[in-house]
């Protein structure tokens, strides 16, 4: 009876800080989604990796949702933007396409193609992903084909010879490619280096996000900050930058010379690994400033787990970097999630899963869940500071460091490299829920592995919820 009182107290303290719930497609409809978004009257359009865009008045029950065909016929759709009830465009492997409803029976009657002009092979891997501009135009990633799936005889668009080698190519035009589109149509590249780009996100600040995945020259799941005419690492599509020599095989040149790869590449602001964080990472979305649990911050889903990263940016000497750890890991959440919005009062998180279908996130709480709430550089170590009150101050041994390098290569993913454990040489506390970290050997260049002892408990004598975190320490603070 003893261990049963003790079974009833403890549970409610590890109980999920989320309700998760399976919206149904209709009968017969292949749950496989390619992209959503949310019309200004607060439908939902989504579109099917097989063709259909669907379109909903979201309801409290997931059982009540009425789904409607809206427009049909799209190859392999991986964005769509809901202009109105009646409008959405959408971004399918040969061309961007917009689908109106002209005579306002609920179902698109005109389709034309709104943007077009990149490169078609035929394999699946290709496929295009969104965000708005926030000037009425678009960037569009653009996936490289991968050597295990199948190309056409016949390509679309202008091809190159020396983009055809690797094990991800470029073969056809703009592949792993960021593209501008204008409110116009008129497409230009915008920045390089991508395998597959299976997301991208504007935030409110206007900076543009988009995440990659592990393979060749990936060592592990990565988050990049876009800037016009970057490299971001991934030879491939060199072959479609006028700065890049012609005839001269990208994936070659950098496999024989490391230094010259990694002094050119642009950086991950954040490296995930793929066991322990995000194993195929969709795409990224800013957090709302309403939402009630870490606004501002930003939401990774896991195409390859039952799990969403939550990552901590912040800026140091004028470059983006920063923390990772688990939003929420569950076995009631579905595999392959990889698209994610926002409902429009910001309360509620949609997920769409590639073969399984949708599903709403609502916290059960507004008090944010007890967890480390930033993780910040420091010039000597980090300065942590906890969501709520701890119990008890805390103490050297509540914490331990170590640290790695990733060195990608054109092989499937890399290990950790040069690992050392970083001593705490003092931990200071400078604030009510804020302490400074002190480490040995420590330096810019590494990923830092923070584990915290699950004996850290809240002021309600609740445990942490995550205890795993990485930062990627691309600088130091000067």
């Amino acid at each position: 009876m003893k261990a049963l009182l003790f079974s009833l107290c403890v549970a409610p303290l590890f109980a999920a800080p989320y309700s998760i719930v399976d919206i149904p497609f209709p009968e017969g409809v292949p749950g496989e989604v390619g992209a959503m978004d949310f019309a200004p009257d607060g439908s939902l359009f989504v579109v099917l990796r097989r063709g259909d865009v669907l379109l909903a008045a979201p309801t409290v029950k997931a059982a009540d949702w009425e789904w409607e065909l809206f427009a049909t016929g799209f190859h392999n759709a991986s964005g769509i933007d809901a202009l109105s009830q009646e409008q959405v465009r959408v971004s399918q492997m040969a061309e961007f396409t917009e689908a109106t409803d002209r005579d306002q029976d609920g179902r698109a009657d005109e389709y034309r193609v709104f943007a077009s002009g990149w490169g078609l092979s035929g394999n699946s891997q290709e496929a295009s992903t969104i965000t708005d501009d926030g000037e009425g135009g678009y960037y569009l990633a653009l996936g490289a084909a991968s050597d295990n799936e199948p190309t056409s005889e016949h390509t679309l668009g202008e091809f190159s010879r020396v983009g055809r080698q690797g094990r991800s190519f470029a073969a056809v035009k703009w592949r792993g490619c960021v593209l501008h589109c204008d409110q116009g149509g008129s497409l230009t590249p915008f920045c390089y280096g991508f395998r597959v780009a299976d997301g991208i996100h504007r935030d409110s600040a206007g900076d543009l996000w988009a995440s990659d995945q592990r393979g060749d020259w990936r060592a592990v799941t990565p988050l990049y900050h876009l800037q016009k005419g970057k490299f971001y690492g991934h030879p491939s599509s060199l072959v479609w930058d006028t700065r890049w020599p012609k005839e001269r095989e990208p994936q070659d040149a950098y496999r024989s010379d490391l230094a010259t790869y990694n002094k050119h590449r642009t950086l991950p602001a954040v490296q995930m690994p793929y066991e322990e964080m995000n194993g195929a990472a969709g795409e990224p979305c800013e957090i709302p400033k309403n939402f009630p649990h870490f606004p501002g911050q930003m939401l990774l889903p896991d195409g390859d787990g039952q799990r969403i990263t939550r990552i901590m940016l912040e800026k140091v000497n004028g470059v983006y970097q920063g923390a990772c750890t688990h939003f929420l890991k569950s076995k009631d959440l579905r595999s392959g999630s990889h698209r994610i919005r926002f409902s429009p009062d910001g309360q509620q998180i949609y997920l769409g899963q590639k073969k399984e279908g949708l599903q709403r996130i609502t916290p059960k709480k507004k008090e944010m869940p007890f967890d480390i709430l930033t993780l910040k550089i420091l010039s000597n170590g980090f300065e942590i500071t906890f969501s709520q009150d701890l119990a008890r101050r805390l103490k050297k041994e509540d914490l331990s460091f170590q640290s790695f390098i990733y060195q990608p290569r054109w092989t499937f993913g890399s290990e950790p490299e040069d690992k050392q454990k970083n001593t705490i040489s003092a931990l200071t506390k400078t604030g009510d829920r804020s302490y400074a970290v002190s480490l040995e050997d420590f330096s810019r260049g590494r990923i830092y592995q923070l584990n915290v002892n699950r004996k850290v408990k809240s002021k309600d004598w609740v445990p942490i919820q995550n205890t795993l975190f990485y930062y990627t320490a691309n600088e130091v603070p000067e």
